[in-house]
């Protein structure tokens, strides 16, 4: 999970969303990347539930060391709400070959994911259904390995510089 860990972006989500993985009985590292306002609640949260084995908040790091532990990682949880623009840490993960399992409400969610073809995408105001997505993943490993591979290959072919420049020549052309 990367973002600022302010209430659009819905961190609190990805702690409880741990809490339920832990319930279950899953085995799972949650890696929280970014700072912000609610960085001291999170901590709360994530020691009150007794989950700093599963849970780690990083704050701020450098680019190259997001970027790896995104390429290092089976699944991306995006959480933001509909106050999101497009939200380009969606692309990165998408080319990164993570599963994501994203919210509705973000801008680029209705863009660049096609649910159950290369992500998965879950009800904004519907907790269980981001469990319930995130859980199928856990289940069914082939699938969290295609949807990576899938998101990977629309970035690659579809959402590239060379194809945003020729639609670019079309439209100007038009």
């Amino acid at each position: 999970w990367v973002a600022r860990l302010i209430k659009l972006k819905h961190p609190e989500k990805v702690v409880m969303l741990a809490e339920k993985l832990i319930s279950k009985g899953y085995k799972f590292e949650l890696n929280i990347f970014g700072e912000g306002e609610l960085k001291q609640e999170l901590n709360v949260m994530i020691e009150n539930k007794k989950l700093h084995k599963y849970v780690k908040i990083h704050g701020n790091v450098d680019y190259p060391l997001v970027r790896k532990k995104m390429e290092e990682s089976n699944i991306f949880v995006f959480t933001s709400d509909f106050n999101e623009g497009w939200g380009a840490v969606l692309n990165e993960a998408m080319n990164s070959a993570c599963a994501v399992v994203a919210s509705h409400a973000i801008g680029s969610v209705p863009y660049l994911i096609k649910n159950n073809e290369n992500g998965l995408i879950y009800n904004n105001d519907n907790f269980e259904d981001l469990v319930n997505k995130v859980c199928y993943l856990f289940e069914n490993s082939d699938k969290m390995e295609m949807f990576g591979s899938k998101a990977y290959e629309s970035l690659a072919k579809t959402w590239n510089a060379d194809v945003a420049a020729d639609r670019f020549i079309c439209l100007s052309n038009e």
